[in-house]
């Protein structure tokens, strides 16, 4: 008798090889073939979840938004309060290990999808500046708040950007340094006490 198939479990296997095929190869590379030869086997694996390359593609980006959901509430468990649990979402955001570079970039190279790049574009950026939004009520002016998400928004998709161009240029360091000094500009992020 055959295993029950463990769908999510499915779903979260062909996204991490997905993932990482379009971080090292980028588009052309992801076929759905390429996967079910990572999973071992036919085929049948990847269409049985996703029928055509058009559903993988957005898979993708649901399985991606999904896994932030989950891994936010972990990250600001304990958090004082609601300006440190903004700093902790926007260094989150942001490609400060190997894996969160290499996620970044396959996200970049997904997005580049002429069908599905304008709806995952959409989708995710949406998700972010929600997110975003949500840690800024309370801490600026009703009013600001609009503007507050776009400066917060281009600062983290910048640095993104610069690190994904010159990862060399833009280590997990310079990356946090340069997201506290804006937070700070802003009234966001208390100075650094002299010690």
């Amino acid at each position: 008798m055959p295993r029950p198939l463990d769908l999510p479990q499915r779903r979260r296997d062909i996204t991490a090889i997905a993932l990482r095929i379009l971080s090292e190869v980028g588009l052309d590379g992801l076929t759905l073939k390429a996967i079910a030869v990572e999973l071992g086997g036919s085929i049948t694996l990847v269409t049985h979840i996703y029928p055509t390359r058009r559903d993988l593609l957005l898979g993708i980006a649901e399985n991606l938004l999904d896994e932030y959901d989950a891994q936010l509430p972990e990250l600001e468990a304990g958090a004082a309060d609601r300006p440190e649990r903004l700093r902790i979402l926007l260094e989150w955001m942001l490609p400060r290990s190997d894996a969160g570079w290499s996620q970044e970039r396959s996200r970049i190279v997904l997005l580049s999808d002429t069908e599905t790049g304008p709806i995952l574009a959409s989708k995710m950026d949406l998700r972010m500046r929600a997110l975003i939004r949500e840690h800024l009520v309370g801490l600026v002016p009703a009013d600001e708040v609009d503007e507050h998400v776009d400066l917060l928004r281009v600062l983290t998709n910048g640095i993104v950007l610069a690190s994904v161009e010159h990862r060399s240029d833009w280590p997990a360091e310079r990356q946090v340094r340069t997201l506290h000094a804006a937070l700070r500009r802003l009234d966001l992020l208390p100075a650094p006490s002299a010690t």
